[in-house]
């Protein structure tokens, strides 16, 4: 049986369509996929690019992250990391996108990419990070 995927979401937009410092993206950008009967087993695959434009045109890093099911659910999560990937850039964008591989052997299917602004650009010309 197939699914209708939902897109991704950045739960912490901040202001909407937007990633900043406000979300302190050192530790890391949740992505959430709701509503969608997973089961458990499931294996839902998020892939990350992030790029330095704002079109999600120029690709800086990219990551991928598997998360298999442990109990029936309608929700799921991955945590981009910071390290080699949210740290490639201070102004672009995030790009993520899903495969769902049932537990029951059925066919995968991915969903359609979402996008976000990112910014580690504070007033002033200062750049966010760990350490600022």
């Amino acid at each position: 049986m197939s699914i209708e995927l939902d897109f991704p979401e950045f739960p912490f937009e901040e202001p909407p369509g937007w990633i900043g410092c406000l979300q302190k993206p050192w530790n890391g950008v949740l992505v959430v996929v709701d509503h969608i009967p997973f089961t458990t087993g499931d294996q839902v695959t998020f892939e990350v690019t992030v790029c330095s434009d704002t079109a999600g045109q120029t690709l800086v890093a990219q990551t991928q992250g598997a998360v298999t099911v442990t109990a029936d659910t309608t929700s799921v999560s991955y945590t981009i990391p910071w390290d080699g990937v949210l740290d490639a850039v201070t102004e672009g964008s995030i790009i993520a996108f899903y495969t769902l591989t049932p537990a029951d052997g059925s066919a995968s299917s991915s969903s359609q990419e979402a996008i976000v602004r990112y910014s580690r650009q504070q007033p002033g010309g200062t750049v966010c990070g760990p350490d600022s």
